[in-house]
């Protein structure tokens, strides 16, 4: 079931938002243990940058435990040759075409978990360390994320996803769970917007009386 669909015009947002839908799905998801069933969307909350300082400050206590995925570096790889056009869009009707250029596009993104003992401190850190590594590790996961974004026209491929290091972090004199060093590599391709119309050729009409020094052309 699609989730959001990717969409290779606009490839970039369209990584983000559909990268916060699949994780926030998977969030969603109860993680149980012995004596509790916690709801994801309770007790997590997925951002799509790096917290600033002042943000952490303001917020720490932690109400909900927070995962960051921020875009550290990009690989981009232009496809083909020449002009690089790899659907020329011809309309036999208007007889014209609107080229396209593709693209590869692999992104990196730093990913991270922040706890309190508020949000459910140690334990909470370890169960999104638990989740986010169902989710982006290994077969299934890779065929999860291409289904949840793929409606036919482009998906999310994961290339990589590094485990990171934990550590505790003192903010406000309060305790800060955190992981670190975490790195998701994700593929997309993209395509340019149909933003150039060009006539097209449709025949080659002959002369049949040219001559060159009086001799026909034949």
């Amino acid at each position: 079931m699609t989730l959001l669909a990717y969409e290779p015009e606009i490839y970039l947002e369209s990584t983000v938002r559909c990268l916060k839908a699949y994780v926030e799905d998977g969030f969603l998801k109860s993680v149980v243990d012995d004596t509790q069933t916690y709801a994801g969307d309770e007790v997590y909350e997925i951002v799509m940058e790096y917290p600033s300082t002042d943000e952490i400050l303001r917020f720490v206590p932690l109400g909900k435990t927070v995962i960051h995925f921020e875009i550290d570096d990009m690989d981009n790889r232009i496809l083909g040759f020449g002009e690089n056009v790899f659907n020329y869009n011809y309309d036999d009707v208007l007889q014209q075409e609107e080229p396209q250029n593709a693209s590869e596009h692999r992104i990196n993104f730093d990913v991270g978990i922040w706890a309190s003992d508020r949000s459910g401190g140690i334990t909470s850190r370890l169960r999104a360390y638990q989740v986010l590594r169902n989710l982006f590790q290994g077969g299934l996961a890779i065929e999860k994320l291409r289904a949840a974004t793929n409606a036919g026209d482009g998906e999310l491929d994961i290339l990589q996803f590094e485990s990171g290091r934990f550590l505790t972090d003192r903010i406000n004199d309060l305790n800060v769970y955190r992981t670190i060093n975490s790195t998701l590599v994700i593929r997309v391709f993209s395509r340019t917007p149909k933003e150039i119309i060009r006539p097209t050729i449709e025949e080659i009409l002959q002369d049949e009386n040219l001559s060159i020094d009086d001799q026909p052309l034949t």
